[in-house]
């Protein structure tokens, strides 16, 4: 479990998501914040994940795929 997500508070309206059961990522509204990349399946660096791309392969995801993580997984 990645830092991000134990420090958030609960009820901040943020959400884990997954890219068809692929990498991970936080969605704040629109924003997704990509921490493990769904198509080279790296952790990504801080600064990648903030900006919502892959700093190892360049890959964006789109928000139309991502798809909130079932309770239990993890």
């Amino acid at each position: 479990m990645s830092a991000w997500i134990r420090d958030r508070p609960s009820g901040d309206g943020v959400t884990e998501v997954t890219f068809r059961g692929r990498g991970l990522a936080l969605r704040s509204g629109t924003r997704l914040i990509l921490l493990v990349c769904p198509l080279c399946s790296q952790r990504n660096a801080r600064r990648g994940a903030e900006r919502g791309i892959c700093e190892w392969c360049a890959y964006v995801p789109s928000p139309e795929e991502a798809e909130p993580v079932e309770a239990g997984r993890g």
